[in-house]
């Protein structure tokens, strides 16, 4: 029992404590740092805030709603599956994979 306090105790000391923010979590058990995926619409708003585009992203939200696509997804998508939720340039194709590779 006592050790079990100390072990628990020594854990506690060398364990580095980051701080929090909305957007990151701490894995302790795998102690890596990782981005929370946001949600299609935040995501698709991030782009068009770093792009400088107005709402341009922003609109693709409803082809991605009816193919049930989240920002996971997005880095292993085609061309081809992509354009199902009609989504056609290559820019903007690039724009949103790239931007999504954060969050794999």
């Amino acid at each position: 029992m006592i050790n079990h306090f100390f072990s628990n105790f020594l854990q506690a000391l060398i364990t580095p404590h980051l701080p929090q923010s909305p957007l990151t979590s701490y894995n302790s058990t795998t102690s890596q740092l990782s981005l929370i995926q946001p949600s299609m619409a935040e995501f698709l708003k991030q782009i068009d805030e770093t792009e400088e585009t107005g709402d341009y992203y922003s609109k693709f939200l409803e082809g991605f709603e009816k193919q049930r696509i989240k920002v996971k997804h997005l880095c292993k998508l085609n061309d081809t599956q992509f354009e199902a939720c009609e989504i056609v340039t290559i820019r903007d194709i690039e724009t949103i994979r790239d931007a999504a590779k954060k969050y794999k």
